[in-house]
């Protein structure tokens, strides 16, 4: 009890210093003095970018499991959108990485008491999931190699699932997904002659009706999206035709392939506008995740420890339509990524009114350590 109530005073102290990918310092301060209580065998700060690893050795020599959770919350659009209680209103964590973060600190005091029979337990506190960028650091880190695993499991919490249910998937668990900027250049001019314009409203038009129309949320080999996410047309005024206008759009599938040719099919569209227009484009490519994809030995290992502690658990037909850079692990070693469910009427992921069930705190704590020693203890 002592522990669960710990947890939970850590979470709403990390829900009170929410920060943007890339700029976790406070955050990573929190979680770094809160490992050193439990003396790990090595405390690696500062990988990645802000990222944190507590190494415990276990009693022989075997494999090292690392478990994963992220260090950054979820940049908002205007300050207005900030949960009641965010201190800082253009942040706030809306995706629940401040319970994750709780549910792998957990990890420490247990192992510190009790180490493992073999091997090694990595906690990784990965900086920049948000934007994608902050597993790839992580393993780019010439450090890594202090800390590389063997085998990587991860937790991220579902809204719209039974409280405390873990929802698991062999194969895809989360699609794939990649930013597309679209920049189109013409020529401005006086509002009064909008004549001597080049405007690119006509190709803004276009482009916003044909991109979502690629869309197959329910495709044979798994859901195909293209979400317009961000649009503009010149600047805020009355005294200027626009002569440039940007288009945010994310496009979704279940496997690389399918994201090639959906990327393929969305420059087709843009090029052909922009050519119809006489417009100059240009395209810009960002914030790619890959598909996070579980090893089937780990998905049965989840399973059986969801069996042995009574804890409800379902297979998922589908990958999830959302990403995740803890994807990028599975080039590196087996991976099992799973949820565990919030509440069935809770408020979805990036929503203003999402908030995250602190009763599942332990259920996440208790699975991730009966995972852990049978892993270790079989190596």
């Amino acid at each position: 009890m002592m522990l669960n109530a710990m947890l939970e005073t850590l979470r709403r102290t990390l829900h009170q210093c929410p920060e943007a990918a890339g700029n976790e310092i406070r955050t990573a301060n929190v979680i770094a003095t809160f490992l050193r209580a439990y003396k790990p065998d090595h405390l690696l700060q500062n990988i990645g970018g802000w990222g944190v690893a507590a190494t415990f050795n276990g009693h022989a020599v075997g494999p090292t499991v690392l478990v994963r959770c992220e260090l950054d919350a979820l940049q908002l659009e205007a300050k207005d959108n900030a949960p009641l209680g965010d201190m800082m209103a253009d942040c706030a964590h809306l995706c629940g990485h401040d319970g994750h973060m709780a549910m792998v600190a957990g990890l420490a005091p247990l192992f510190s008491h009790d180490r493992p029979a073999s091997g090694r337990l990595v906690l990784l506190f990965q900086p920049a999931e948000e934007t994608g960028e902050g597993a790839l650091r992580v393993i780019a880190d010439p450090r890594f190699s202090e800390i590389r695993p063997d085998m990587a499991i991860g937790i991220h919490n579902l809204p719209g699932f039974p409280l405390g249910q873990v929802v698991y998937r062999a194969g895809t668990f989360a699609c794939t997904s990649i930013g597309m900027e679209i920049v189109l250049r013409g020529q401005a001019s006086h509002a009064a002659h909008p004549e001597n314009a080049l405007s690119p409203m006509g190709c803004l038009r276009d482009i916003l009706s044909l991109l979502p129309k690629l869309t197959d949320k329910r495709g044979e080999r798994g859901p195909r999206l293209v979400t317009i996410t961000h649009a503009a047309l010149g600047q805020p005024s009355f005294g200027s035709t626009p002569g440039q206008a940007v288009i945010y759009a994310t496009l979704r599938t279940a496997s690389a392939t399918d994201l090639n040719q959906l990327r393929a099919g969305s420059e087709r569209i843009v090029y052909e506008c922009a050519q119809q227009c006489g417009l100059n484009v240009e395209l810009c490519w960002r914030d790619h995740f890959p598909e996070t994809v579980n090893d089937p030995n780990l998905v049965e290992h989840l399973a059986t420890a969801c069996e042995s502690l009574g804890v409800a658990a379902q297979a998922h037909e589908r990958p999830f339509r959302w990403s995740e850079d803890f994807g990028h692990f599975a080039s590196v070693c087996p991976i099992n990524f799973f949820g565990l469910g919030i509440g069935e009427h809770a408020p979805g992921l990036h929503q203003p009114d999402y908030y995250f069930a602190d009763d599942v705190i332990p259920t996440g704590v208790s699975i991730y350590d009966r995972m852990i020693r049978d892993l270790l203890k079989q190596a």
